[in-house]
């Protein structure tokens, strides 16, 4: 189950319609939280004692029994960026809750691709819908 919140003002999409997107691309319990890079500064001084904004935070909860992840994902949601950036950063994130990572050239590469993978998925559902 996907759930998303917003704590971003003047959020330029309709929360439902991205549920719609992303839900069906993501397995597990996650939340997803659309906010502003002050927000997501804070939470990243906080937890990673990295005094900057970042575009996408992940805490995962851990794999359930059937190794699906939970946990939650901040992503920066602020307008200017194009729609398929928000959708990157969700699924970049999602990834993440799923053990992948880009520490190295070789896994940023298959993360790279993942990502693009989700995200053209959404975006042909959303065409169709």
């Amino acid at each position: 189950m996907t759930e998303i919140s917003i704590i971003l003002e003047n959020a330029g999409f309709d929360k439902d319609e991205l549920e719609s997107l992303i839900g069906n691309q993501m397995d597990g319990s996650v939340e997803v939280v659309l906010a502003d890079p002050g927000y997501l500064r804070v939470l990243n001084r906080k937890y990673r004692h990295l005094d900057k904004a970042t575009d996408v935070l992940t805490f995962d909860l851990a794999l359930n029994d059937e190794g699906r992840p939970e946990g939650t994902i901040f992503v920066d949601g602020r307008l200017f960026p194009p729609f398929e950036e928000l959708l990157e950063r969700i699924f970049h994130g999602y990834l993440h809750l799923k053990g992948y990572s880009h520490r190295n050239e070789k896994d940023a590469g298959i993360m790279s691709r993942k990502v693009d993978s989700l995200v053209a998925n959404a975006l042909r559902n959303q065409a169709e819908n």
